[in-house]
C-alpha cells in the first residue's frame, strides 16, 4: 500500500517507547504494554519508536526522537520530565501535518489514539541509534547551530546501515 485510504476520524499509532524515555520521562511501566498485547499492523505509518536524543544539563528538558519502523521517517520533538502526555501529542500534530503537507487527504476532524508498547524491534532499534549518532553529529557540527527542522531534514537523506540493497 502506497497511501493510505480508509483513514477514519481516528488513527491508530503504536509506539514503541525507550527504557530511557520511560526514565527521563517518567513513564510508569504500568502505561506501557508489551507489542505482542497487539497485533501491529503491517502499513507504513502506523508504528513508531521514541527515544532520547539529548537532554538539558538538569535533566528537566529533553530531546526526542520519532522514527517510523517502515521508512524510518523521523521527527526531533521536546518534552519536558513530567509532562510526556504533551510531548506525545507534538509528535501525533507533527505527523498529521506531515501527512497533510504531502498532499494525504484526512479527515478534517481526524485524531489519533497512540498505544504505547514494549519490545524489542532489533531493525528499528539499530537504525534509531544510526540517526541518532548522526542527529547529534549535525547539531554540533562545525557550521554551527542547526535547527532541528534541519538535522530531520538532514537524516531523511542519510543513509541507513540497516536498510537492504545498495545506494548510488
Amino acid at each position: 500500500m502506497i497511501a493510505p485510504t480508509d483513514f477514519s476520524d481516528e488513527l491508530d499509532l503504536y509506539l514503541y517507547v525507550s527504557a530511557a524515555v520511560q526514565k527521563h520521562l517518567h513513564v510508569g511501566k504500568e502505561a506501557v504494554y508489551s507489542d505482542d498485547t497487539y497485533q501491529l499492523p503491517e502499513d507504513w505509518w502506523s508504528v513508531w519508536r521514541c527515544d532520547l536524543l539529548t537532554s538539558d544539563p538538569k535533566g528537566e528538558q529533553h530531546a526526542v526522537l520519532f522514527t517510523n519502523a517502515a521508512t524510518f521517517l523521523s521527527f526531533i520533538c521536546h518534552g519536558f520530565s513530567d509532562e510526556f502526555d504533551a510531548l506525545v501529542g507534538e509528535f501525533e500534530a507533527i505527523f498529521l501535518g506531515s501527512l497533510k503537507a504531502q498532499g494525504l487527504r484526512l479527515p478534517a476532524n481526524a485524531s489519533t489514539q497512540t498505544r504505547l508498547i514494549r519490545g524489542n524491534p532489533r531493525r528499528l532499534v539499530g537504525t534509531m541509534k544510526e540517526l541518532k549518532g548522526s542527529a547529534l553529529a549535525f547539531a554540533s557540527g562545525p557550521e554551527g547551530s542547526v535547527t532541528p527542522a534541519e538535522i530531520e531534514r538532514r537524516l531523511q537523506h542519510h543513509p541507513c546501515g540497516s536498510l537492504e540493497g545498495t545506494f548510488p
